[in-house]
């Protein structure tokens, strides 16, 4: 099983924190939380007496929460192994990262190893001399263990410098959960695959459910989780539409009023007018929405991977599979937009100790400790070594979700790779209201009935709005334009170099 090759970084210069779709972030003061692997008693550079070596310190800082406990695990072995080295690992929330990693370079002072923030790209960090590359200590042999589609320029490279390591592979999160009960029970025997037919199963589990279950559940109150859903079902219906945040034209306009796009309007508006969609959807978060349909309150949840871990420790005995996004008649006519592959961590450009930092980084992602193993055996995430993942990714739910998620996403074509000018542009624009999450929120509450009549007025202020960005930073807004774009196929380096 390999994941298909996913497209260069495309996110906007300004360190914007992004919300995690559906994750919710745990409960933190505003003090940094420091893990018991910290040791502050050991100052960088004291030599032990026992063996003569320089007493290393490693200060670790990161936003990697749901792989905690498995890090604390990993640092105590690591610090066993290598007596001379202490690890200071620090694990913030994702707002806390960026305000604290900003302040801790500006005073010289940064971590060894830290991750980009979100809404940062490489090339920014690296203008900020941020980070020192990789390439004098990782080891051919180590770059060899990775899967070669996370190596991008971009996200890990520049040029030839190597930067960054992602933390995992990108994985869709926007395919459709259904609960085997619930379908059992209502009489629902195929997964749907057509509109008609998603549209006939929420009916039948809505009618026997009697007021207490429902066809479809979704966080509504998160407008993010709703664009993440419609975007996805529209890519696979074949409309040519970008990534959340992200921007692309067709016919040099904003495709949000596609047919494709219309159509996943309408498939929702027969949902709600049938009762089949929960009455709870626009008022509850997508954590709430997933505990519901666990709770068997509803046939199908469009969510991300993130849900199988804590319906596993929750709800053991859950009977639930993974199905591709519905289509018009049932067949893919494109598919759900790949999520970018992002950087992650990388070694301080004044850290004293980048050869001990690169031992450490490659030891996060070596077989030879279990780090890897274990929190793809947690459903954490999918691992960047594919060796991990063929021998430790047991999960079947998981399994299923990663073996769909790789059949049915398409690389999409993003401008920051055609011109990284347009990471100006993503600083630059502005949000046009209502968006599009806005208007999904006004069809399932029914305030909005117009729905097509309204994709058309997003489209047309979004289309001024990215021309009025794009002069402001001196952008061709052709670069958005991508005409050899075919929805059907990844979008690849040799698409890019026949446009120039």
């Amino acid at each position: 099983m390999k994941l298909k090759k996913t497209g260069a970084l495309s996110l906007a210069i300004a360190m914007t924190v992004g919300t995690l779709a559906g994750c919710a972030m745990p409960s933190t003061s505003d003090e940094p939380k420091e893990t018991p692997a910290e040791s502050k008693s050991e100052a960088s550079g004291e030599t032990t007496q026992a063996s003569g070596e320089e007493q290393i310190t490693l200060r670790i800082v990161d936003w990697s929460d749901s792989s905690m406990k498995r890090r604390e695990e990993f640092n105590e072995q690591y610090m066993k192994d290598h007596p001379n080295i202490k690890i200071e690992y620090t694990m913030l929330t994702i707002d806390q990262f960026k305000n604290t990693i900003v302040t801790m370079i500006k005073s010289g002072e940064g971590p060894d190893l830290f991750p980009i923030p979100t809404g940062m790209s490489l090339s920014t960090a690296l203008n900020e001399e941020w980070y020192q590359p990789l390439n004098p200590y990782v080891t051919e042999e180590f770059k060899a263990t990775l899967d070669p589609s996370i190596l991008q320029e971009g996200v890990t490279h520049q040029g030839e410098d190597w930067y960054t390591i992602p933390e995992n592979m990108p994985i869709v999160n926007s395919l459709f959960y259904y609960n085997k009960d619930v379908l059992d029970a209502a009489g629902v025997t195929e997964i749907p695959k057509s509109y008609a037919e998603f549209i006939d199963a929420c009916k039948k589990i809505t009618e026997s459910g009697n007021g207490q279950v429902y066809g479809l559940i979704e966080g509504g109150k998160q407008l993010n989780r709703l664009d993440i859903m419609v975007r996805g079902m529209a890519g696979a219906a074949g409309g040519k539409i970008a990534q959340n945040a992200k921007v692309l034209t067709v016919d040099g306009r904003a495709p949000y009023d596609s047919e494709a796009m219309i159509g996943v309007m309408e498939l929702l508006d027969t949902l709600v007018k049938d009762g089949s969609i929960h009455p709870d959807t626009v008022n509850i978060a997508a954590p709430e929405a997933r505990e519901m349909f666990a709770q068997g309150q509803a046939g199908f949840l469009c969510q991300g991977m993130w849900c199988i871990p804590p319906w596993d420790q929750t709800y053991p005995d859950l009977n639930y599979g993974v199905m591709a996004v519905p289509t018009p008649d049932g067949t893919a006519m494109g598919g759900v937009q790949q999520v970018e592959s992002a950087p992650w961590m990388g070694i301080y450009k004044q850290s004293k100790h980048p050869k001990e930092a690169a031992e450490y980084l490659m030891a996060l992602f070596s077989e030879d400790y279990n780090y890897q193993a274990d929190c793809v055996e947690d459903g954490n995430y999918v691992s960047i070594v594919p060796a991990v993942n063929e021998k430790h990714l047991n999960n079947e739910v998981m399994k299923q979700y990663y073996e769909i998620a790789s059949e049915t996403a398409r690389v999409i074509p993003y401008a920051t790779t055609r011109d990284e000018k347009a990471y100006d542009f993503y600083a630059e624009v502005k949000d046009v209201q209502p968006s599009l999450g806005s208007i999904v929120q006004g069809v399932l509450a029914q305030s909005i009935t117009d729905y097509a009549g309204e994709l058309k007025k997003l489209s047309d202020a979004s289309t001024e709005e990215w021309k009025r960005a794009s002069e402001a930073i001196g952008l061709d807004v052709s670069t958005f334009e991508f005409p050899n774009w075919d929805v059907t196929k990844d979008y690849t380096e040799e698409d890019y170099k026949a446009l120039k």
